[in-house]
């Protein structure tokens, strides 16, 4: 995209003195701010903002910028060759170096992709960007178009920073959900911006728009399917036509579009493509990059701060990488914002875990809040079915493990229910008697939802976990539960094995991980996967840390607990509890045995 009008050298003297401005006639006044308005716009970018905020009044800038729209059709046709410039002149707002880089990018690229880390402001920075290009053309003339994968990323990450703006910075025209309408000098809206989502094989959905001037933004880039992506080159043939891609990298797809197009930026034969990567370490919180002071937070509060604040710190990068590990897809995304390689040997890729953790909750008939059932031990505001079964899963510490933990699964929805640590774990009686608790607690909730299926447990029967099942048994038998007690040995060989499978489990243990991958696996259909999650951040990254191996026979195999411990990983408690919550080692209703007569 070039620039305006050439850069002329710097004027000494940019503007006439404020007092012939404000004492002239008004055809002086007109005339010598006409002449302002061409020497600003054929003024380099420093110079020209330097001498507009200093050099001139409120009132000159006001009348300065009337001739600025009468020469490029925009009010706001000063900033066309400086995003943040518009950013911090026309919005009022501050930037650090990185997202100055981004937004300038675009004046001089088609095509800028910037992989980004966690927290450093992507969907900040584009909102940005649709705003500054939809107001330095004349109004009918330029259309910026925002899509990400998700409708709902489209509407409540990107939008909401745009609708925020525009009154703000009183910019003309108003916004509605995804939709940025300004008026034409005729008096009608025109649609300036917009947002939406196509489905993966839609092959039309970036065909058949034609302006002027086009902005595509493409928000949570490292999912877009590789058709959509592709399918953004019919959009650029325009010699002002440019795009914007920004997202966290994908973490389990070693061919997806968007890391095609971040490689393509880095090839020096590809002088229209840029790539621009924001790593959480880039953060102004750990370079100590002198920042402005934030202007984006409500000034109510008092509180004045730098955007540092707003970025990741040392201490977040730190405590992620003892979490997930440094050589975690997680990390190389979220953290360095690099592509991971050979992210397809996770047995649960990460963005599979994090889809299920963002999932919305259904609504309509049939579905209630657990806070709404009336149960005082139920708090959680997430949505369950009428007649949803309950199931448990427990990890009792054993096998090397250092928590003891407790899951529950109530329909498609899995969420936290217990973890402790520490010596209290080696008394199997005290841990039957926290089960035995949980087990009162999903009863009186299968009971609020008329659910016509027994409460299940299943528990990881090696160590200690053997008395636990034997005590819970008992106690079913004394009337003390009526839940079904299922003991797991993990170390057996797998129950469910179909010998035509893509993958067959070596052990029970690689049967629970191959089970509850299916379920998260996404549709090719509907684009999600079979569970809702609910859960903390510790079993987040658990259920995709291990590794999918091979055995030398063919058989699939997750990476031992050993192995996960010899590269600095603690054992997965939280995860295969949530696997045993899962894991159905046997039919709800067992069969009966049919007579000869039958």
């Amino acid at each position: 995209m070039s620039r305006t009008q050439p850069e002329q050298p710097a004027r000494t003297r940019v503007a006439p003195s404020a007092a012939k401005l404000q004492h002239t006639r008004p055809g002086i006044v007109s005339r010598d701010a006409a002449n302002v308005a061409d020497i600003l716009l054929r003024a380099p970018i420093t110079e020209r903002r330097k001498a507009f905020k200093h050099n001139l009044t409120a009132r000159e800038r006001a009348v300065v910028m009337m001739e600025v729209e009468r020469a490029t059709g925009s009010l706001y046709g000063l900033w066309r060759d400086t995003p943040s410039g518009f950013v911090e002149d026309v919005l009022g707002e501050s930037l650090w170096s990185k997202q100055r880089a981004v937004l300038d990018a675009v004046v001089d690229h088609k095509r800028v992709a910037v992989p980004a880390g966690f927290g450093v402001g992507k969907t900040h920075l584009a909102a940005r960007a649709a705003v500054w290009f939809t107001n330095v053309y004349p109004v009918g003339t330029a259309l910026c178009i925002t899509t990400a994968t998700r409708f709902r990323q489209v509407q409540r990450q990107l939008w909401p920073h745009i609708r925020k703006v525009v009154p703000r910075a009183g910019l003309p025209g108003f916004c509605d959900t995804v939709q940025y309408k300004m008026p034409t000098p005729q008096g009608h809206d025109f649609v300036a911006a917009y947002g939406f989502s196509a489905p993966a094989n839609d092959e039309a959905a970036m065909q058949g728009i034609h302006m002027a001037h086009i902005l595509l933004i493409v928000d949570e880039a490292g999912g877009i399917a590789p058709m959509i992506g592709h399918g953004t080159n019919n959009l650029l043939t325009g010699g002002h036509a440019a795009m914007l891609a920004i997202g966290n990298p994908a973490m389990d797809d070693p061919a997806s579009w968007f890391e095609e197009l971040c490689i393509e930026g880095d090839d020096p034969s590809e002088p229209t493509t840029v790539t621009i990567p924001i790593s959480s370490l880039d953060s102004p919180a750990i370079t100590r990059e002198v920042v402005p002071y934030c202007t984006d937070c409500p000034e109510t509060t008092g509180d004045i701060h730098t955007l540092a604040r707003h970025m990741p710190d040392q201490d977040w990068v730190d405590r992620t990488i003892r979490s997930y590990g440094e050589d975690h897809p997680y990390v190389i995304a979220k953290v360095f914002a690099k592509f991971p390689k050979g992210g397809g040997g996770i047995v649960v890729p990460p963005s599979w875990v994090e889809a299920a953790m963002s999932y919305e909750d259904p609504t309509g008939d049939g579905w209630h809040r657990l806070c709404d059932l009336g149960l005082e031990s139920e708090t959680a505001q997430h949505a369950v079915r009428e007649g949803a079964w309950v199931r448990l899963g427990v990890d009792v510490a054993a096998d090397g493990g250092d928590e003891f933990t407790v899951y529950r699964v109530v329909g498609d929805a899995v969420e936290f229910r217990h973890a402790s640590a520490g010596a209290a774990n080696d008394n199997q009686v005290s841990v039957a008697e926290k089960v035995l608790e949980e087990i009162h607690t999903a009863q009186h909730l299968a009971g609020a939802l008329n659910s016509p299926h027994p409460v299940r447990v299943k528990v990881d029967q090696n160590g200690i976990g053997h008395g636990v099942v034997s005590m819970l048994q008992r106690w079913a038998e004394t009337g003390r539960h009526r839940a079904q007690i299922i003991g797991v040995m993990v170390s057996e060989s797998p129950s469910q094995d179909d010998p035509g499978a893509v993958m067959r489990p070596w052990r029970k243990r690689d049967e629970m991980w191959l089970a509850t991958r299916s379920l998260f696996q996404p549709d090719p259909s509907s684009g999600r996967g079979r569970l809702r999650l609910h859960v903390d951040k510790k079993a987040a990254a658990q259920l995709s840390t291990p590794k999918l191996l091979s055995t030398t026979s063919g058989y699939a195999q997750v990476e031992s607990k050993k192995a996960m411990r010899a590269r600095g990983m603690k054992s997965p408690d939280r995860a295969e509890a949530v696997l045993l919550a899962l894991y159905e080692p046997e039919p709800l209703h067992k069969p009966r045995r049919r007579g000869l007569l039958n």
